[in-house]
């Protein structure tokens, strides 16, 4: 008997970590949120009934807190990437999503310079919504939160393309490689990860692509190409 020997391609891979990541999610999803749920609990009564003596312990509940938060939201992120599984498409103006994504993500120290048009696509708003938060939200923790975001809209044929590009600190290229990889992240990256994975699992769902271009030191420049809806 001969022996065989198989390849996997790299989003072959891909796809078999977002099998392991989506049943460790449903076996410890419940008891995760509950753990934290009380946590968070106990925070918010601490900080409302006890009256804290000096700066230190006030800044430990205080972080306590954001820990907590900080977790929930890392949970919440890791049961989106099991549950994108099915669309609810409609026809809708992209424009509109992404001036939702950017009025969602404002924040003091991000300035925003908008080149928007108007154009149909066929798809999950809120999904797309999601698409363009997460985008945005690892641009600004990239510039830690100062400096300018570009959003750029470009129709070619049939292609809206939509580019985001910031003025943050970019990335080197085995992380640029690497930053659409499931669960992916490095110390000075923190924001490349889940957030990046699930918004181009959603976007090939729309039959696009998302494509990231970066230098380290020089920024980084995220494009999302989706299918025009013909009228």
């Amino acid at each position: 008997m001969s022996e065989k020997t198989y390849t996997l391609t790299k989003k072959e891979l891909n796809a078999e970590k977002n099998k392991a990541i989506a049943k460790f999610a449903s076996v410890a999803s419940h008891d995760l949120k509950n753990v934290i749920g009380g946590l968070s609990n106990i925070a918010y009564y601490f900080s409302k009934t006890l009256k804290l003596e000096g700066e230190t312990p006030n800044a430990m509940l205080k972080l306590m807190s954001s820990e907590v938060a900080n977790l929930n939201t890392k949970i919440t992120t890791l049961l989106d990437m099991t549950r994108v599984k099915q669309l609810t498409k409609a026809p809708c103006d992209l424009q509109d999503i992404i001036s939702q994504a950017v009025n969602e993500t404002k924040t003091e120290g991000i300035n925003f310079e908008l080149n928007l048009l108007s154009s149909k696509i066929y798809a999950d708003a809120e999904r797309m919504k999601q698409v363009f938060v997460n985008i945005i939200t690892n641009s600004k923790d990239a510039m830690q939160n100062k400096g300018i975001i570009t959003v750029n809209m470009l129709i070619e044929n049939n292609t809206v393309k939509t580019e985001i590009i910031d003025s943050g600190a970019g990335m080197d290229a085995e992380t640029l490689e690497s930053c659409l990889d499931p669960m992916f992240s490095t110390k000075l990256a923190k924001a490349v990860g889940m957030g990046l994975t699930v918004a181009n699992q959603v976007v090939e769902m729309h039959n696009g692509t998302l494509s990231i271009e970066s230098e380290k030191g020089k920024g980084t420049k995220v494009t999302v190409s989706l299918n025009i809806l013909n009228s």
